[in-house]
Protein backbone atom coordinates (compact mmCIF):
# COMPACT_ATOMS: atom_id res chain seq x y z
CA UNK A 1 0.00 0.00 0.00
CA UNK A 2 1.32 3.37 -1.23
CA UNK A 3 0.91 5.91 1.50
CA UNK A 4 1.43 9.68 1.16
CA UNK A 5 1.05 12.28 4.14
CA UNK A 6 1.27 15.67 4.56
CA UNK A 7 0.85 18.14 7.43
CA UNK A 8 -0.71 21.54 8.00
CA UNK A 9 -0.84 23.99 10.50
CA UNK A 10 -2.30 27.43 11.48
CA UNK A 11 -2.68 29.68 14.46
CA UNK A 12 -4.32 32.58 12.44
CA UNK A 13 -7.05 34.07 14.52
CA UNK A 14 -10.10 33.81 12.56
CA UNK A 15 -11.31 29.69 12.72
CA UNK A 16 -12.23 29.46 9.60
CA UNK A 17 -9.70 30.93 7.75
CA UNK A 18 -6.95 28.43 10.07
CA UNK A 19 -8.89 25.57 8.84
CA UNK A 20 -9.03 26.19 5.18
CA UNK A 21 -4.78 27.44 5.39
CA UNK A 22 -3.57 24.48 7.45
CA UNK A 23 -6.15 22.01 4.96
CA UNK A 24 -4.18 23.75 1.87
CA UNK A 25 -0.85 23.13 3.45
CA UNK A 26 -1.64 19.43 3.93
CA UNK A 27 -3.52 19.12 0.52
CA UNK A 28 -0.32 20.51 -1.18
CA UNK A 29 1.86 17.90 -0.16
CA UNK A 30 -0.33 15.16 -1.84
CA UNK A 31 0.04 14.14 -5.18
CA UNK A 32 -3.41 13.59 -5.55
CA UNK A 33 -6.78 13.62 -3.77
CA UNK A 34 -6.94 12.62 0.00
CA UNK A 35 -8.49 9.73 1.19
CA UNK A 36 -8.89 10.65 5.16
CA UNK A 37 -7.93 13.59 6.87
CA UNK A 38 -7.41 13.98 10.75
CA UNK A 39 -7.66 17.08 12.01
CA UNK A 40 -7.01 18.73 15.62
CA UNK A 41 -8.14 21.79 17.13
CA UNK A 42 -7.94 24.10 19.84
CA UNK A 43 -10.63 26.09 22.04
CA UNK A 44 -9.46 29.30 20.49
CA UNK A 45 -11.48 28.66 18.07
CA UNK A 46 -15.49 28.65 17.13
CA UNK A 47 -15.45 24.77 16.22
CA UNK A 48 -18.01 24.61 13.51
CA UNK A 49 -16.23 27.52 11.34
CA UNK A 50 -12.76 26.08 11.94
CA UNK A 51 -14.20 22.56 10.23
CA UNK A 52 -15.92 24.73 7.48
CA UNK A 53 -12.85 25.83 6.41
CA UNK A 54 -11.15 22.58 6.63
CA UNK A 55 -13.93 20.97 4.71
CA UNK A 56 -13.54 24.02 2.19
CA UNK A 57 -10.15 22.88 1.40
CA UNK A 58 -9.73 18.98 1.41
CA UNK A 59 -12.60 17.62 -1.25
CA UNK A 60 -14.37 14.35 -0.60
CA UNK A 61 -12.32 13.33 2.01
CA UNK A 62 -12.95 11.61 5.20
CA UNK A 63 -12.91 14.21 7.81
CA UNK A 64 -12.66 13.12 12.04
CA UNK A 65 -11.14 15.10 14.46
CA UNK A 66 -11.42 17.17 17.79
CA UNK A 67 -10.75 19.58 20.05
CA UNK A 68 -7.89 18.91 22.18
CA UNK A 69 -5.88 20.36 25.06
CA UNK A 70 -3.30 21.52 22.54
CA UNK A 71 -2.23 20.60 19.30
CA UNK A 72 1.48 18.84 17.90
CA UNK A 73 3.52 19.13 14.48
CA UNK A 74 7.21 18.00 14.06
CA UNK A 75 8.06 21.83 14.69
CA UNK A 76 5.54 23.25 17.58
CA UNK A 77 3.69 22.23 19.96
CA UNK A 78 0.69 24.71 20.74
CA UNK A 79 -2.23 25.46 22.66
CA UNK A 80 -3.94 28.30 20.11
CA UNK A 81 -4.13 26.93 16.54
CA UNK A 82 -4.80 24.11 14.72
CA UNK A 83 -3.28 21.38 12.49
CA UNK A 84 -4.53 18.86 9.50
CA UNK A 85 -2.99 15.64 8.27
CA UNK A 86 -4.24 14.55 4.62
CA UNK A 87 -3.50 11.10 3.75
CA UNK A 88 -3.75 9.84 0.52
CA UNK A 89 -3.62 5.64 0.49
CA UNK A 90 -3.89 3.05 -2.36
CA UNK A 91 -6.31 0.42 -0.14
CA UNK A 92 -7.49 2.33 2.25
CA UNK A 93 -11.21 1.82 3.16
CA UNK A 94 -13.10 3.73 5.64
CA UNK A 95 -15.99 3.30 8.35
CA UNK A 96 -17.24 5.69 10.35
CA UNK A 97 -19.68 5.91 13.78
CA UNK A 98 -20.82 8.49 15.70
CA UNK A 99 -22.65 8.30 18.69
CA UNK A 100 -23.78 10.95 21.84
CA UNK A 101 -24.47 11.00 25.44
CA UNK A 102 -21.94 9.35 27.01
CA UNK A 103 -22.51 11.56 30.59
CA UNK A 104 -26.36 9.75 30.26
CA UNK A 105 -25.35 6.53 29.54
CA UNK A 106 -21.55 5.69 28.82
CA UNK A 107 -22.08 1.86 27.94
CA UNK A 108 -25.05 2.45 25.14
CA UNK A 109 -22.53 4.98 23.30
CA UNK A 110 -19.57 2.46 23.44
CA UNK A 111 -22.41 -0.34 22.57
CA UNK A 112 -23.63 1.29 19.74
CA UNK A 113 -20.33 2.54 18.02
CA UNK A 114 -19.38 -1.04 18.62
CA UNK A 115 -22.79 -2.48 16.82
CA UNK A 116 -22.06 -0.30 14.08
CA UNK A 117 -18.37 -1.12 13.06
CA UNK A 118 -18.92 -4.57 13.94
CA UNK A 119 -21.15 -4.90 11.02
CA UNK A 120 -18.44 -3.74 8.65
CA UNK A 121 -16.01 -5.51 10.41
CA UNK A 122 -17.76 -8.82 9.48
CA UNK A 123 -17.58 -8.41 6.01
CA UNK A 124 -13.87 -7.74 5.79
CA UNK A 125 -11.18 -10.96 5.91
CA UNK A 126 -8.66 -10.56 8.39
CA UNK A 127 -5.88 -12.77 7.00
CA UNK A 128 -5.44 -10.43 4.09
CA UNK A 129 -6.37 -7.00 5.97
CA UNK A 130 -4.82 -5.00 9.04
CA UNK A 131 -7.54 -3.01 10.85
CA UNK A 132 -7.26 -0.62 13.71
CA UNK A 133 -9.93 1.93 14.99
CA UNK A 134 -9.23 5.63 15.77
CA UNK A 135 -11.43 6.38 18.45
CA UNK A 136 -12.02 9.83 20.31
CA UNK A 137 -14.12 10.20 22.57
CA UNK A 138 -15.47 13.71 24.97
CA UNK A 139 -12.66 13.48 27.81
CA UNK A 140 -14.52 15.92 29.97
CA UNK A 141 -17.68 13.62 30.37
CA UNK A 142 -16.71 11.78 33.74
CA UNK A 143 -17.36 8.66 31.83
CA UNK A 144 -14.46 7.87 29.42
CA UNK A 145 -13.81 4.78 30.91
CA UNK A 146 -16.70 3.60 31.01
CA UNK A 147 -17.54 4.30 27.23
CA UNK A 148 -14.00 2.81 26.33
CA UNK A 149 -14.43 -0.05 28.34
CA UNK A 150 -17.96 -0.74 26.44
CA UNK A 151 -16.57 -0.41 23.32
CA UNK A 152 -13.41 -2.50 23.98
CA UNK A 153 -15.81 -5.38 25.23
CA UNK A 154 -17.92 -5.65 22.38
CA UNK A 155 -15.25 -4.94 19.93
CA UNK A 156 -12.86 -7.52 21.30
CA UNK A 157 -8.67 -7.59 20.34
CA UNK A 158 -9.45 -8.04 17.01
CA UNK A 159 -9.80 -5.00 16.13
CA UNK A 160 -7.52 -2.63 18.47
CA UNK A 161 -8.46 0.77 19.26
CA UNK A 162 -6.16 3.88 19.26
CA UNK A 163 -6.73 7.36 20.36
CA UNK A 164 -7.97 9.98 23.27
CA UNK A 165 -9.94 12.04 24.71
CA UNK A 166 -10.61 15.51 23.50
CA UNK A 167 -9.60 18.31 26.17
CA UNK A 168 -9.84 21.83 26.01
CA UNK A 169 -7.23 24.23 27.36
CA UNK A 170 -7.57 23.14 30.81
CA UNK A 171 -10.77 25.23 31.18
CA UNK A 172 -12.90 21.77 31.73
CA UNK A 173 -15.90 23.16 29.70
CA UNK A 174 -16.47 21.84 26.69
CA UNK A 175 -15.16 19.96 23.83
CA UNK A 176 -15.94 18.50 20.50
CA UNK A 177 -15.64 15.76 18.28
CA UNK A 178 -16.16 15.91 14.31
CA UNK A 179 -16.47 13.58 11.98
CA UNK A 180 -17.21 15.27 8.11
CA UNK A 181 -19.29 18.24 8.83
CA UNK A 182 -21.09 17.05 12.13
CA UNK A 183 -19.49 18.83 15.15
CA UNK A 184 -20.42 17.08 18.61
CA UNK A 185 -19.93 17.28 22.26
CA UNK A 186 -20.71 14.40 24.83
CA UNK A 187 -19.94 12.03 22.01
CA UNK A 188 -18.00 8.74 20.92
CA UNK A 189 -16.59 8.40 17.53
CA UNK A 190 -15.00 5.77 15.63
CA UNK A 191 -12.90 5.75 12.27
CA UNK A 192 -12.13 1.86 11.26
CA UNK A 193 -9.24 1.67 9.23
CA UNK A 194 -9.00 -1.22 6.63
CA UNK A 195 -5.41 -1.37 5.27
CA UNK A 196 -3.59 -3.51 3.25
CA UNK A 197 -0.74 -2.49 5.40
CA UNK A 198 0.03 -3.20 9.06
CA UNK A 199 -0.52 -0.52 11.83
CA UNK A 200 1.88 -0.13 13.95
CA UNK A 201 0.65 1.29 17.64
CA UNK A 202 2.81 2.05 20.36
CA UNK A 203 2.47 2.73 24.40
CA UNK A 204 4.23 3.95 27.18
CA UNK A 205 4.54 6.23 29.97
CA UNK A 206 7.40 6.02 31.75
CA UNK A 207 6.16 5.73 35.58
CA UNK A 208 8.01 3.31 38.15
CA UNK A 209 6.02 1.73 41.40
CA UNK A 210 6.90 3.17 44.47
CA UNK A 211 6.65 1.20 48.34
CA UNK A 212 4.95 -2.24 48.49
CA UNK A 213 1.15 -2.97 47.23
CA UNK A 214 -1.81 -1.17 48.41
CA UNK A 215 -5.67 -2.00 48.40
CA UNK A 216 -8.52 0.48 47.53
CA UNK A 217 -10.71 -0.76 49.98
CA UNK A 218 -13.33 1.79 49.49
CA UNK A 219 -14.17 3.54 46.00
CA UNK A 220 -17.32 5.22 43.87
CA UNK A 221 -16.04 5.92 40.32
CA UNK A 222 -13.49 8.32 39.93
CA UNK A 223 -13.01 9.07 43.78
CA UNK A 224 -10.97 6.80 46.49
CA UNK A 225 -11.97 7.46 49.97
CA UNK A 226 -9.93 4.61 51.35
CA UNK A 227 -6.98 2.68 50.83
CA UNK A 228 -6.06 -0.07 53.00
CA UNK A 229 -9.19 1.00 55.24
CA UNK A 230 -7.89 4.64 55.82
CA UNK A 231 -8.63 7.54 54.69
CA UNK A 232 -6.84 7.72 50.76
CA UNK A 233 -5.47 10.69 51.09
CA UNK A 234 -3.47 9.91 54.85
CA UNK A 235 -1.84 7.16 53.15
CA UNK A 236 -1.17 8.79 50.19
CA UNK A 237 1.18 11.58 52.42
CA UNK A 238 2.59 8.44 54.60
CA UNK A 239 3.93 6.66 51.69
CA UNK A 240 5.52 10.09 50.24
CA UNK A 241 6.30 11.57 53.64
CA UNK A 242 10.11 12.12 53.04
CA UNK A 243 9.47 13.24 49.87
CA UNK A 244 7.00 16.01 50.92
CA UNK A 245 6.81 16.02 54.71
CA UNK A 246 4.27 19.01 54.22
CA UNK A 247 2.16 17.69 51.73
CA UNK A 248 -1.33 19.22 52.16
CA UNK A 249 -4.85 19.25 50.18
CA UNK A 250 -3.68 22.88 48.93
CA UNK A 251 -0.21 21.33 47.67
CA UNK A 252 -1.28 18.09 46.38
CA UNK A 253 -2.40 19.31 43.27
CA UNK A 254 1.17 20.53 42.01
CA UNK A 255 2.66 17.14 43.49
CA UNK A 256 0.68 14.54 42.42
CA UNK A 257 0.99 15.68 38.93
CA UNK A 258 4.24 13.94 39.65
CA UNK A 259 3.15 11.46 41.68
CA UNK A 260 0.00 9.24 40.03
CA UNK A 261 -1.29 5.84 40.87
CA UNK A 262 -0.72 2.55 39.05
CA UNK A 263 -2.55 -0.46 38.76
CA UNK A 264 -0.93 -3.64 38.00
CA UNK A 265 -2.07 -5.53 35.03
CA UNK A 266 -1.18 -9.38 33.89
CA UNK A 267 1.37 -8.20 31.52
CA UNK A 268 3.23 -6.63 33.92
CA UNK A 269 2.73 -3.45 33.57
CA UNK A 270 0.65 -0.86 35.51
CA UNK A 271 -2.28 1.32 34.06
CA UNK A 272 -1.77 4.99 35.36
CA UNK A 273 -4.63 6.96 37.32
CA UNK A 274 -3.70 10.56 37.41
CA UNK A 275 -4.90 12.15 41.20
CA UNK A 276 -6.44 15.79 40.62
CA UNK A 277 -7.27 16.96 44.45
CA UNK A 278 -8.36 15.92 47.83
CA UNK A 279 -11.48 16.19 49.54
CA UNK A 280 -12.33 17.21 52.76
CA UNK A 281 -13.13 14.14 54.29
CA UNK A 282 -9.80 12.66 52.85
CA UNK A 283 -10.78 11.43 49.80
CA UNK A 284 -8.90 11.38 46.48
CA UNK A 285 -10.59 12.52 43.28
CA UNK A 286 -9.01 11.26 40.01
CA UNK A 287 -9.13 12.05 36.28
CA UNK A 288 -10.75 8.67 35.82
CA UNK A 289 -12.41 5.58 37.47
CA UNK A 290 -10.18 3.63 40.35
CA UNK A 291 -12.25 -0.34 41.01
CA UNK A 292 -13.21 -0.60 44.58
CA UNK A 293 -11.06 -3.64 45.50
CA UNK A 294 -8.28 -3.09 42.89
CA UNK A 295 -4.06 -3.47 43.41
CA UNK A 296 -2.26 -0.20 43.48
CA UNK A 297 1.04 1.17 43.92
CA UNK A 298 2.31 4.72 44.10
CA UNK A 299 4.19 5.77 41.38
CA UNK A 300 7.20 7.85 39.88
CA UNK A 301 9.47 8.55 37.03
CA UNK A 302 11.88 11.42 35.77
CA UNK A 303 11.89 12.88 32.67
CA UNK A 304 14.75 10.22 31.62
CA UNK A 305 11.80 7.93 32.39
CA UNK A 306 9.37 9.54 30.34
CA UNK A 307 11.35 9.75 27.37
CA UNK A 308 12.45 6.43 27.37
CA UNK A 309 9.02 5.34 27.46
CA UNK A 310 8.18 7.40 24.76
CA UNK A 311 10.75 5.83 22.67
CA UNK A 312 9.95 2.24 23.49
CA UNK A 313 6.52 3.28 22.05
CA UNK A 314 7.95 4.69 19.17
CA UNK A 315 9.64 1.40 18.47
CA UNK A 316 6.53 -1.01 19.00
CA UNK A 317 4.64 1.49 16.45
CA UNK A 318 7.74 0.92 14.36
CA UNK A 319 7.96 -2.99 14.83
CA UNK A 320 4.17 -3.95 14.57
CA UNK A 321 4.57 -2.64 10.54
CA UNK A 322 6.47 -5.77 10.03
CA UNK A 323 9.61 -4.26 8.50
CA UNK A 324 7.51 -1.59 6.07
CA UNK A 325 8.74 2.49 6.76
CA UNK A 326 6.03 4.67 8.20
CA UNK A 327 3.99 6.75 6.42
CA UNK A 328 2.49 8.79 8.99
CA UNK A 329 2.73 9.19 12.61
CA UNK A 330 0.05 10.21 14.92
CA UNK A 331 0.49 11.02 18.25
CA UNK A 332 -2.01 10.75 21.27
CA UNK A 333 -0.06 12.49 24.18
CA UNK A 334 -1.36 13.18 28.04
CA UNK A 335 -1.83 16.95 28.59
CA UNK A 336 -0.33 16.66 31.94
CA UNK A 337 2.65 15.09 30.32
CA UNK A 338 2.91 18.89 28.94
CA UNK A 339 2.28 20.39 31.99
CA UNK A 340 4.98 18.29 33.83
CA UNK A 341 7.77 18.65 31.03
CA UNK A 342 7.36 22.08 30.11
CA UNK A 343 9.55 23.10 27.22
CA UNK A 344 10.83 19.53 27.36
CA UNK A 345 7.81 18.54 25.95
CA UNK A 346 9.77 18.96 22.51
CA UNK A 347 12.51 16.72 24.10
CA UNK A 348 9.96 13.84 24.02
CA UNK A 349 9.13 15.00 20.52
CA UNK A 350 12.10 14.93 19.51
CA UNK A 351 12.93 11.16 20.82
CA UNK A 352 10.02 10.06 18.86
CA UNK A 353 11.06 11.28 16.13
CA UNK A 354 14.92 10.22 16.23
CA UNK A 355 13.40 6.21 16.50
CA UNK A 356 10.67 6.60 13.55
CA UNK A 357 12.43 9.00 11.02
CA UNK A 358 12.55 12.92 11.49
CA UNK A 359 11.07 13.00 7.73
CA UNK A 360 7.92 10.92 8.65
CA UNK A 361 4.76 13.60 8.49
CA UNK A 362 3.40 13.41 12.37
CA UNK A 363 0.43 15.34 14.01
CA UNK A 364 -0.88 14.86 17.32
CA UNK A 365 -2.94 16.34 20.31
CA UNK A 366 -2.57 16.30 23.76
CA UNK A 367 -5.14 14.57 25.21
CA UNK A 368 -7.85 14.17 28.17
CA UNK A 369 -7.38 10.12 28.44
CA UNK A 370 -5.61 7.85 26.27
CA UNK A 371 -6.66 4.75 24.64
CA UNK A 372 -5.25 1.86 23.18
CA UNK A 373 -4.35 -1.56 23.96
CA UNK A 374 -1.61 -2.05 26.56
CA UNK A 375 1.17 -3.78 24.77
CA UNK A 376 1.04 -7.35 24.29
CA UNK A 377 -2.12 -7.08 25.43
CA UNK A 378 -5.79 -7.42 23.19
CA UNK A 379 -8.28 -4.99 24.61
CA UNK A 380 -8.12 -1.68 24.80
CA UNK A 381 -8.15 0.53 27.78
CA UNK A 382 -8.06 4.20 29.24
CA UNK A 383 -4.69 5.20 29.80
CA UNK A 384 -3.46 8.66 31.87
CA UNK A 385 -0.51 10.25 31.91
CA UNK A 386 0.50 8.27 29.07
CA UNK A 387 1.70 8.85 25.34
CA UNK A 388 0.13 6.48 22.51
CA UNK A 389 1.21 6.76 18.93
CA UNK A 390 -0.38 4.99 15.84
CA UNK A 391 1.80 4.74 12.74
CA UNK A 392 0.35 4.17 9.03
CA UNK A 393 2.45 2.52 6.69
Amino acid sequence: MTTQAGVGFSNHEDARQAGAIAAAQAMEKLSGEADLVIAFTTDRYDQEAAVAGIRSEIGAATLVGCCAGGVITAEELSAEALTVMAVRSEGLKLHLAIDEGIQEDAQRVGESVADALGEYLDTVDLSQRHVAAMVMADGLTGALTEVVQSLSDEMGPLCPLVGGGAGDNLQFLKTVQFIDGDVRSDALFAALLDAESPIGIGVGHGWKPVGNPLVVTRAEGNIVYEIDGRPAFDVYKEVWAEEAPDLSAETFGAFAMGHPLGMPLGTGEYLIRDPLQVQEDGAIVFVATVPENAVVHMMHGDFDDLFAAARDAAQQALDALEGQPPAALIVFNCISRLLIMGDDAMTELDHIRDVVGADVPLIGMFSFGEIAPPSESGLAVLHNKTVVLCALA
